[in-house]
């Protein structure tokens, strides 16, 4: 039986990489304003088309193996797709939880599922994406805006801080 990558490679390469990414996901939404405030038809040549899936491919991996930032990295990609910020939080939150439901499945498969936390957190987690789905719903665009960009600086300064106090 083969190895999953997940018990291979140690999670602390990712760190400083993951880091660098939201910093510029965060940067690029600041400093462009108007970005996702209105959703965009775009037609995507093919070559898009298969650059955004292999996107999305990567960071579902990539919440599997690590998870810090998949739902900010999922909204940006599909704001680059011509999404709203509320298109993009509603369509990232369907990524991730499908993302997750893969993750759980491997670490169910590997026994290396601890039910006692797993369980309320996760009807906690279905709870608060109910309540945040309704907020998002009567505030629009704008204040989701607002909120991506300051829960994407509060994890990487979590980030941050837990990476730098480690090394």
């Amino acid at each position: 039986m083969h190895t999953p990558c997940i018990l291979l490679v140690s999670p602390t390469i990712l760190k400083p990489l993951m880091l660098v990414m939201l910093v510029l996901v965060t940067a690029y939404t600041v400093f462009k304003k108007d970005w996702g405030q209105q959703p965009k038809e775009r037609t995507l040549s093919t070559v898009k088309k298969i650059a955004f899936v292999g996107a999305f491919a990567a960071i579902g991996f990539y919440d599997g193996f690590f998870g810090p930032g998949t739902g900010s990295f999922f909204i940006f990609l599909l704001l680059m797709m011509g999404n709203d910020f509320l298109q993009a939080a509603g369509n990232a939150k369907a990524f991730n939880f499908t993302s997750n439901l893969a993750a759980l499945a491997m670490f169910l498969f590997l026994g290396k599922v601890n039910f006692l936390y797993g369980l309320p957190m996760g009807f906690v987690m279905i709870f608060g994406a109910i309540l945040g789905s309704k907020f998002a719903l009567k505030r629009g665009t704008k204040m989701m805006r607002i909120i991506f960009i300051i829960m994407t600086c509060t994890l990487i300064v979590k980030n941050a801080w837990d990476y730098f106090n480690i090394h």
